[in-house]
This record gives C-alpha cells, sequence and structure tokens, in this order.
C-alpha cells in the first residue's frame, strides 16, 4: 500500500511541477544558444525541467543512508543544469568539473570496476589507482555519451527506461546490497512519467537530466555486474553500448573532418534519421517523436535478445560487435539518402 502511494506522489509531484513551470515560463530551452537544436524544432519551446524533476525524485525517494550517493548525483546535476542556463558554457570547463567530481566520489564510494573477463586488464584493476582512472573513464564516457544521443523526443529517457526495466526483471532473481528493487522501481516510474511528458513534447531532459540518468544508470549497473558474479560485464555493456560508441563515433567522424571533437554537430545518427521521417512527415513534432521511438524500439529488441543469455560472455561480446556493425551500416545508408535529397 505504501508502494502505491509513493508512486502517486512521484506521479502529481512531477506532472504538477512541470505545468507549474511551463506556465511561468520557468526553465524554457534557450534553443538560440544552442544551434544543434534547430535541427528539430524552433517554435515549440517546452521548459527543460527533466533533469530537475529527477533528481527531487532520487533525493525525496532513495533513503539518506545514501547520502554521498545523492550528493554525487546532485553535483553532476548541477554542472548539467548550468550548462541549460547557459552559464557553464565551455564544454571544456564542463568536462573538467565532470573530470574532478567524478574522480572524487568514485574514490570515496568505492564505485570500481572489477572484472571485465580478459585475465591481463582484471590483473591491472586489482590495483587501486589503476581501477580509479579505469572506472573513472568509463562513467565520463557514458555520460558524455548519453548527451550526445540526447536531441529527439524520448531518445535518452525511453534508453535508460527500458535499461532499467530490463534490470529490474532481472533483479528480481539476484541481489542488490545497495538500492532495492523498491527504490529502483520508483525512480523507474518517475522515468515513466518523464518519458509521457517528453513523448508530448512537454518538457526535454537538458544536460542535466541527460547527465544524471546516465550516472544513476551506470552506478547501478557497475555495482550489480560486482556483486552478481553470473552476469556477465559484457551483458551491462550491452546495456550501455550505444552512449558510449555513439561519442567514439561522432569524436572520429569530427577529426576527421577537421572539427572539434567536443563541439556539438548535427551528424549524429538520431539526426541524420530525423532528416529522413522529415521527408515523409511535413511535421517536425511527429517526426522528432517517431525517430526517438524508432531507435527505442530497436534498443527494446536488442535489449531482449542480450537479455536472453546474461551469462554467456561470447554471445555478449558477439551482439555488440553486430550492435556497431548495425549502427555502421544504418548511419551510412541514411547519410546517402540524405545527400540524395
Amino acid at each position: 500500500m505504501l508502494i502505491n502511494i509513493k508512486f502517486l506522489i512521484i506521479f502529481f509531484l512531477i506532472f504538477g511541477l512541470n505545468f507549474f513551470f511551463s506556465k511561468l515560463n520557468f526553465l524554457k530551452d534557450k534553443k538560440s544558444v544552442f544551434k544543434h537544436k534547430n535541427l528539430i524544432s524552433k517554435s515549440i519551446i517546452p521548459p527543460f525541467s527533466g533533469g530537475l524533476l529527477l533528481i527531487i525524485s532520487i533525493l525525496i525517494f532513495i533513503p539518506n543512508e545514501f547520502f554521498t550517493f545523492k550528493l554525487f548525483l546532485f553535483l553532476v546535476f548541477l554542472i548539467g543544469f548550468f550548462s541549460d542556463l547557459n552559464f557553464l558554457k565551455s564544454p571544456n570547463l564542463r568536462f573538467l568539473f565532470q573530470i574532478i567530481t567524478v574522480v572524487i566520489f568514485v574514490y570515496i564510494l568505492n564505485i570500481n570496476i572489477s572484472s571485465i573477463r580478459l585475465e591481463n586488464i582484471d590483473l591491472l584493476l586489482e590495483h587501486n589507482f589503476f581501477n580509479l582512472l579505469f572506472t573513472t573513464f568509463c562513467i565520463l564516457i557514458i555520460v558524455n555519451g548519453t548527451n550526445f544521443i540526447d536531441g529527439v523526443n524520448t531518445s535518452v529517457i525511453g534508453y535508460y527506461l527500458i535499461s532499467l526495466i530490463f534490470i529490474s526483471y532481472l533483479m528480481q532473481n539476484f541481489s542488490m546490497t545497495d538500492l532495492t528493487l523498491e527504490h529502483l522501481n520508483l525512480i523507474i516510474f518517475a522515468l515513466i512519467c518523464l518519458f509521457i511528458l517528453n513523448f508530448f513534447e512537454l518538457l526535454y531532459l537538458g544536460d542535466s537530466g541527460a547527465y544524471l540518468i546516465s550516472l544513476f544508470t551506470g552506478i547501478i549497473l557497475i555495482n550489480i555486474a560486482n556483486q552478481n558474479p553470473l552476469i556477465s560485464p559484457y551483458y551491462i555493456a550491452n546495456l550501455l553500448w550505444y552512449p558510449a560508441y555513439e561519442i567514439l563515433f561522432s569524436m572520429i567522424r569530427k577529426i576527421k573532418n577537421k572539427k572539434s571533437a567536443f563541439n556539438p554537430d548535427n551528424g549524429h545518427l538520431h539526426q541524420l534519421l530525423y532528416l529522413n521521417m522529415e521527408v515523409y512527415f511535413d511535421n517536425k513534432r511527429i517526426s522528432n517523436t517517431l525517430t526517438g521511438c524508432i531507435i527505442n524500439l530497436y534498443h527494446l529488441i536488442f535489449m531482449f535478445i542480450v537479455s536472453i543469455d546474461y551469462s554467456n560472455t561470447k554471445y555478449q561480446v558477439l551482439m555488440i560487435i553486430l550492435s556497431v556493425l548495425i549502427y555502421n551500416l544504418t548511419y551510412f545508408i541514411l547519410k546517402k539518402r540524405i545527400e540524395k535529397i
């Protein structure tokens, strides 16, 4: 009964506050500041309140015994929030603040990747300093990669919602020594509420939401992999491969084109898919949301397939390779179609 009350509180909290923000024109997205966002829509300006609503939910419903974890999430949220407010314009400065924050809290919270099932690397991971650097690197890749895949409705919220739903289902047969399954399900429900609002373009996540949701999910998945040896670390990698590969692919693409690897542009996979959708639908809003839904439908099918044999490392590695090949093939097909239009 108590859990149902918590669900109701989250529902009214998120929908009520977002309605309040919209009426007051609070946290409105300044598209003129971010040129890469102008590709999608110029007229619809919802509040970028997703991150704020998610951090409020986490602060309220995650117990205070996890105070340090919540402080970590809040500080990373603030870095993105100041970016959303255009107070922190420099990508390099944001990245520096991320590095400092992640290193400190990875050390304090003893967050570590204990094994990737490669003997030589696992031996290095036994050394605390190397493990600190490696874990920090992986978290930063996920956080910044998530910002790269953001840009169309439901893309980021849907991706992490699907990941956490599969983990929640899997954890019914495994242990969670940190957050309980109830806490995880409360955050999943908060994401469902945010998904609905984002689907109808009533809010955006913003950088704050992208940083927050990816950091929360990344740490949860790292801890679950460490606590449950039957779960292959490459299954966890398959749940997070998209933002990780997006940042790698984008950096290589930009360097090849003699551009800054960290500056935003309109050459991401979701943006190419959007441009193709716009050819068939003379409505930016429909094209926007449909693009995110198509991408997330693929992730839903993919995560279902990889979850069939979550312990088999060879199977999981094969699926990672397959995903990368599908991504590359899709990207170049979409790019060729855009060049012909």
